[in-house]
């Protein structure tokens, strides 16, 4: 199991409002594709205006063959300009948790 998380911390109400509307309609394409929908995540302590895209997939060959078809999706660049307006000077994070499994040292 692989979970990504994309980290965005935005300036105002405004900007997480509009954040929250960019993920709604990204899931619905990722529907539409069969792709891996995300959840948005927010801290309950910590750092203001922070939300977190998660998104879990079954082994990293789906994340690869997903991440190579959403780079190959026409018509993003709109929602990525959208994005860049309502996120703060710093551009952001992503992190890639992998399942931990026992170590056997045979």
């Amino acid at each position: 199991m692989y979970r990504e998380r994309l980290f965005m911390t935005v300036s105002d109400t405004d900007g997480w409002n509009e954040l929250c509307a960019i993920v709604d309609e990204l899931n619905k394409l990722s529907a539409t594709k069969g792709w891996t929908q995300g959840t948005l995540y927010t801290r309950t302590v910590g750092r203001f205006n922070e939300l977190c895209l998660e998104r879990e997939y079954a082994d990293l060959a789906t994340l690869e063959r997903e991440q190579r078809e959403w780079e190959a999706e026409s018509g993003l660049e709109p929602i990525y300009r959208r994005m860049d307006a309502i996120r703060k000077e710093d551009p952001g994070y992503s992190e890639l948790w992998e399942e931990a499994n026992p170590v056997r040292l045979d």
